[in-house]
């Protein structure tokens, strides 16, 4: 079984091994983002520390011992932050402006919350 240092350095000219990142590491990451924020905040977060990763395999340093979860945690925390950063500023505007809070589409909420639940292990 090739190690998470290793299908980083391969996932740039080999797109499986970005997928078994994905597959290895996505369901823990999307459970913990889970705990954070919404549903379809966990899943739009979970999609972006993947696409962040992707742009940055150069710079992974493998600080796990061999797993790449403590690179994706930390980029996952990242985007969160600056998540909950835009949020409060946004909340800010919206009450200063009058302006109600805008309410999904459940049907959309249940497909962005259950996408990453049917990727096979």
């Amino acid at each position: 079984m090739r190690t998470d240092a290793r299908l980083s350095r391969e996932a740039g000219r080999d797109p499986d091994a970005l997928g078994e990142l994905y597959r290895r590491h996505a369901p823990r990451l999307h459970s913990w983002l889970l705990t954070q924020v919404a549903p379809h905040i966990a899943a739009e977060l979970t999609a972006e520390t993947f696409a962040q990763a992707a742009l940055s395999l150069r710079r992974f340093r493998d600080p796990g011992g061999g797993s790449a979860a403590p690179w994706l945690f930390g980029i996952a925390k990242n985007l969160l932050r600056r998540y909950r950063e835009r949020e409060r500023v946004d909340r800010k505007a919206r009450r200063r402006l009058g302006m109600r809070e805008l309410a999904l589409d459940p049907e959309l909420v249940r497909v962005l919350t259950t996408a990453i639940e049917l990727q096979p292990e």
